[in-house]
This record gives C-alpha cells, structure tokens and sequence, in this order.
C-alpha cells in the first residue's frame, strides 16, 4: 500500500515543491531504506535539491511558509540572529560561555537573551517560571539524573573557563577540531556519553560569528538527516554510519576510508556545481540545507510529519523574519 503523501490532503499551491515519478518508501524502524529518486538522472536530483534551496528565503513555499521550527535558518546560516549578536563580542571566554548555553538549550532565543541582557541569576530567575529549551531539536545525552536549568546555570561557566584558551590559537580552529576538543574535556570532566552534536553546533555558530577564531569554511561532519538527503541526492549507499575520519595535527579532520572521501566528494560536487544558490560557508549551508531538503522530500512522501509549533520568539527575536527582502 502506498503511503499517502501530504498532496493528498493539502490544496496544491503555485510555490509548492512536488516530486513526481518517485519510488514509494520502504520503511524499517520507521525509517526510509531505499532511494526514493532512483528513476530520476543525477543532475534531475541535483536540480530538485536547488529548487529546494532558491525557495528556502523566498518562503512562499507552503511547507517552508508554516513551519519555521522545522525549516529553521536562512539559506546562508550566517545571516541568523544569533550571528549579529556575537560577532563583535570580543570577549572570548563570554563568547564560549553564551555560546554554549545557546548550544545546550537547543537554540532556545530567550534563554540566550535573559543571559546576554542581565547575566546567570536573571536567567536563573527566568527558568522558575518558563521554559530554558526547545523540545524539537537534537537529543542531548545528559548524564542520568541532570537537572538540566541548574546545568545550564552553572556548568557552561565552568567548561568555557577550561576551554576559552583553545580560541587562542595563533590560527583559526577547524570547526571538528573545536568540536572534538570540547567534546573530549566535556565527556572526561562531566560524564557525558555524547556530546558531539551540541558541540558540532556551537563551533558551526561560532564559526558564523567569528571567522577569525573558527574556520567557517572548514569540514563539519553531516548530522543523520544531512546523510539521508544526500543520499536522496547522489543514489547509491547511505553513508549514514560508514564514514571514518580523523582530526590531524593540523586540526584538518582528513577522511581515512572510501565512504568519507565519496561524502567529501559530493559535498565538492555541490559546492562547485554551477546553479549552487549557496554563495559562501559551502559545507555549513550544503550540511544544513540537506537536512531541510531530506525533512521536506519526507514529509511530501508521507514518512515523516511536521513537528508541534512552538512560540515564535523561542526561535527567533519578533522583529526577525526567515523571509528574507529583495534588499537585505
């Protein structure tokens, strides 16, 4: 029985992306196992994904207009609220701090401000009575038994006081070097048994907001709905889990089997393609964009849903707008 995709159900729209002669999922786990592009060529796939992409700021597309917790960011990632905030905050020990409480509370917009704007008992106070995260993002792996507001309170502090002088470096930091140097002290220090995600996030971030100290332009290993998409992309097998790298003296974090360097490759192959709508920071925005791109193609297909809405200004200042002007 074919699945019943989200066409069926929604008044078709001018602006919607649709996907015609695919392959009806196969689900194990509820989760998708072949290719459901497999009878479109390359480039035809390659051509969805960046239809995909010219509409993500243009936001007439009925999915990307309605869910902007889900289809969060802008194309270009550095133009989020998050990125003026702190590229001029010169301060890197705050930078690490606010950074990783921005990070751990799943990007949560007024649990940042109550931090930046009046300090840790404001915030503090703030978490009696509201929310200190999103609920509709990354899984965390907190050790058993954290009481995760007072963490957030006190731990941050602590681990950018041990780390800050990692942004010190004489050159700027490879964003999986960050990330793994991080990870490694927070997993030794505080129990954690994986913290990769929230710290790949905050080096994506800083990286936004401050070249200077993180290497924007460098690798940032893909999370699982980034495979998944340019899985969707390319065909053949999902690299989901198949991918060895390692982190040289360098920083560089170098691919060290045949699945890592075919990743690589077609990250390049995106990078370098001709009608690449993405301008700058090509492994951040292509990594991002293959997430939304693959939420988008599954939930057309009637494999995955979009998520509970959550308040607005958890996400995003009232005054921002994911749609972005002719003229910003």
């Amino acid at each position: 029985m074919r699945h019943a995709t989200l066409e069926a159900f929604i008044e078709q729209d001018n602006n919607s992306i649709t996907y015609k002669n695919t392959v009806e999922p196969i689900l194990k786990k509820g989760k998708v196992t072949n290719h459901l592009l497999e009878k479109w060529p390359l480039e035809e796939r390659i051509q969805k994904f960046f239809e995909f992409c010219r509409a993500y700021d243009v936001r007439e597309e009925p999915l990307l207009k309605s869910n902007p917790q889900q289809f969060s960011h802008r194309l270009h990632w550095d133009e989020m609220p998050y990125v003026e905030e702190m590229k001029n905050e010169k301060d890197v020990e705050k930078l690490l701090h606010h950074t990783i409480v921005w990070s751990f509370s799943n990007e949560h917009w007024l649990t940042f401000r109550a931090l930046r704007d009046h300090g840790i008992e404001a915030m503090k106070n703030r978490f009696v009575t509201e929310r200190h995260a999103r609920s509709d993002l990354f899984q965390i792996y907190y050790p058993k038994g954290t009481k995760v507001k007072e963490w957030l309170c006190e731990t941050p502090q602590r681990i950018a006081k041990d780390c800050y002088p990692l942004l010190q470096s004489n050159r700027p930091l490879k964003m999986m070097e960050l990330a793994s140097k991080l990870e490694k002290h927070t997993k030794e220090k505080y129990g954690f048994r994986n913290v990769m995600y929230p710290y790949k996030n905050l080096s994506r971030h800083i990286a936004m907001a401050r070249p200077d100290l993180v290497d924007p332009e460098s690798w940032v290993t893909p999370g699982t709905l980034s495979f998944y998409g340019l899985w969707q992309i390319f065909g053949g097998k999902n690299l989901f889990g198949k991918t060895k790298f390692n982190l040289d003296e360098n920083g560089n974090y170098e691919p060290v089997n045949d699945q890592a360097k075919w990743l690589v490759e077609q990250f390049n192959t995106l990078a370098a393609h001709k009608d690449n709508p993405m301008q700058r920071q090509y492994n951040i925005n292509i990594e991002d964009k293959a997430c939304m791109w693959c939420k988008h193609l599954f939930i057309r297909h009637g494999v995955k849903s979009t998520t509970k809405k959550i308040p607005y200004e958890w996400i995003y200042p009232r005054n921002f707008s994911l749609k972005k002007s002719l003229h910003s």
